[in-house]
């Protein structure tokens, strides 16, 4: 029985840490290469705040990860919700990726 919490527990730091590697790297990506489409007119500034927020929060969902593997019993519930939490910031990540790629 402990096995499969374990596997369970570090299934889902495994998740947490790839929705933030993804969402770090679209937003390095989007930073180095693109500039802000012309969607976003004069206010460029919203398309930074979105990049540096996404990048920010792929970098603490892989911290999250790591947390949750160093005791996976214990902070399984907890790490589900953070596998919830993940999918916005890695959402408006692709989102401002298509943006930049069809303007």
């Amino acid at each position: 029985m402990m096995r499969v919490a374990r596997l369970e527990a570090d299934g889902a730091a495994s998740k947490i840490a790839a929705f933030g590697l993804a969402t770090a790297s679209l937003a390095i990506n989007l930073a180095a290469t693109r500039g802000p489409p012309s969607c976003f007119g004069d206010s460029a500034w919203y398309y930074h705040l979105a990049l540096v927020g996404s990048f920010l929060s792929g970098v603490a969902q892989v911290a999250a990860a790591v947390w949750v593997a160093d005791d996976p019993r214990g902070r399984h519930a907890i790490g589900k919700k953070i596998v919830y939490a993940s999918i916005a910031p890695l959402a408006i990540a692709v989102s401002l990726t298509g943006a930049a790629l069809l303007w």
